[in-house]
């Protein structure tokens, strides 16, 4: 396990992960997914975040269908950062770091890093997507 370091666009959020790239990522093919390009590292420990500066400029979109599920993002530039919630059928508590947020992943864990298509168009993550070739 490594100790990434993230930030948003405008730098005004910045945060520590554990985790590991090369543990496996996750792409999906839902709505919300799609729209917002999201590549996500799932953290092994959902306390393995910690934000560094920036509190005030974080703010979350809730899921709209009941799921305790949340999408972070700065409110300054609009980056996307992480998603946190918790979600039975995903194990209880979780926390998924935004890879491209990651800002001392070197280019070869990235692309090292596997990639589970998860079939959230479907409710059906823990299944491939059957297309992902526009993902």
């Amino acid at each position: 396990m490594k100790t990434y370091h993230g930030s948003c666009f405008c730098g005004g959020v910045t945060f520590e992960a554990d985790g590991d790239l090369a543990d496996g990522t996750m792409r999906c093919n839902c709505s919300f997914c799609r729209k917002t390009r999201y590549w996500e590292m799932r953290l092994p420990d959902p306390d393995g975040l910690r934000l560094l500066t920036g509190a005030d400029l974080v703010a979350d979109t809730p899921r709209s269908d009941g799921a305790e599920m949340h999408n972070t993002f700065c409110r300054r530039c609009g980056t996307r950062l992480w998603s946190a919630g918790n979600i039975e059928q995903m194990g209880g508590r979780f926390m998924q770091v935004f890879v491209p947020t990651l800002d001392d992943a070197t280019e070869e864990e990235l692309i090292a890093a596997p990639i589970h298509w998860a079939d959230g168009a479907h409710d059906n993550w823990w299944n491939e997507a059957p297309e992902t070739r526009h993902l």
